[in-house]
């Protein structure tokens, strides 16, 4: 229960990533007085980039920029970690006793590896040939990847959802073997993909275009096939199939879960994977209707991506707003993107909505679903300057 004196905010943020400051600055600038983000860490991280790091085109300082530089003006960043929040009390409880009561609650806390489907994760990233651009290890990715020799094999994973952009989890495969292509390696490496999940995201125009890009590359696709176990000290896994893969590299992706406090907290409802109970239209909690959710870590019903949350969030702000004031909210459409580089200087620009249906922002008569060096371009520089410089200021 609250306590008195526990300090109020007229809206809450918890997670002070994309989701979360990107929320804050919106609502400031709507004019929402008194709004706070708690967040614990002191570095934010453009975590599209990493890809970029992890393939050798871009530098890990590129990425990264202290929590205090972009926290928005006007907003009190509370340094803390969330371990409960009280729905009926509208009270949120922090790792250092500290409680903070809101009118208003937005959560944009993102996955967390699932320890419990895959135990050994942390270990098996302490070995030198396992990396993970989606686990901080995106330098060592690079390292690894630039460490192959003539023969080797590389394994690369893609997990169920939910994940933070599939079409992400697959870029580092394309960008490694772009590198070892020009480095004389291929043919030569062998690569296998392991996939938990019939199809990699299930919209057929883009499947078709990445399977030939697959096939190209040689590359032994795995479908609906999970990780099982992690055997790093003989630099192998096995797989639901009962197969051991050896490798030279494995980059992981992990299956993930929504952090557990939101279940203890009563706010995942019948969903799986720990995944904030909202109504994927409006982002309004189901039970509680002071709660709000976007981005990763919420049943959202599509698959999440930066290019979805900048319109999940807008509409998630504008819907708090509407409710406030009694009127009618916004639906979202499930509209995301799944930006993957096919080569260095290729990317495929996928956008759809949550029925798999190609919803492009370009005109009608371009194939969105074709390599582009200038979606290359915009994806590797144009977003991070408009990241840093418009969409955590709510501008965009």
């Amino acid at each position: 229960m609250s306590r008195d004196g526990d300090q109020h905010f007229d809206v809450l943020v918890i997670g002070g990533g994309n989701a979360g400051l990107s929320a804050a600055a919106r609502l400031l600038r709507k004019g929402f007085g008194h709004v706070a983000v708690i967040e614990p860490q002191t570095v934010h991280t453009y975590r599209p980039l990493l890809s970029y790091v992890g393939g050798g085109e871009a530098s890990l300082r590129r990425a990264e920029r202290t929590q205090r530089s972009v926290t928005p003006p006007g907003c009190t960043w509370i340094r803390d970690t969330v371990v409960a929040v009280d729905a009926a009390a509208a009270t949120v409880e922090c790792a250092s006793g500290d409680r903070y009561r809101y009118d208003d609650l937005v959560i944009g806390t993102g996955l967390v590896p699932d320890d419990d489907e895959l135990p050994g994760i942390d270990a098996a990233l302490r070995t030198p040939a396992v990396a993970s651009n989606y686990l901080d290890h995106a330098e060592k990715t690079w390292d690894v990847v630039n460490a192959m020799r003539p023969g080797g094999h590389a394994v690369f994973t893609v997990p169920r959802p939910p994940v933070s952009c599939t079409g992400t989890t697959i870029k580092p495969l394309f960008l490694a073997a772009g590198h070892w292509r020009r480095s004389g390696l291929l043919p030569g490496v062998s690569i296998t993909l392991v996939i938990d999940r019939p199809h990699l995201l299930g919209v057929p125009a883009i499947d078709a275009r990445l399977s030939e890009c697959l096939q190209e590359l040689d590359v032994r696709v795995l479908h609906g096939t999970r990780v099982t176990s992690l055997e790093p000290e003989s630099r192998s896994i096995t797989v639901g199939t009962g197969e051991q893969l050896t490798y030279d590299l494995l980059h992981l992706v992990p299956p993930y879960r929504g952090p557990r406090w939101l279940q203890t907290s009563g706010l995942t409802g019948d969903q799986p994977h720990g995944l904030v109970d909202i109504d994927p239209a409006t982002f309004a909690h189901r039970d509680h209707p002071n709660i709000w959710a976007a981005g990763d870590g919420a049943a959202v019903d599509t698959d999440p991506s930066g290019g979805a949350l900048r319109r999940q969030i807008a509409i998630l702000v504008d819907n708090l707003a509407a409710a406030r004031r009694g009127e009618a909210m916004t639906a979202y459409d499930g509209y995301t993107v799944a930006p993957i580089a096919i080569d260095r200087h290729l990317l495929i620009a996928g956008e759809f909505d949550r029925t798999g249906a190609i919803t492009s922002s370009l005109p009608s008569f371009v194939d969105t679903t074709k390599p582009r060096r200038s979606a290359w371009a915009f994806d590797r520089y144009a977003l991070p300057a408009l990241y840093w410089h418009r969409i955590l200021k709510g501008r965009l």
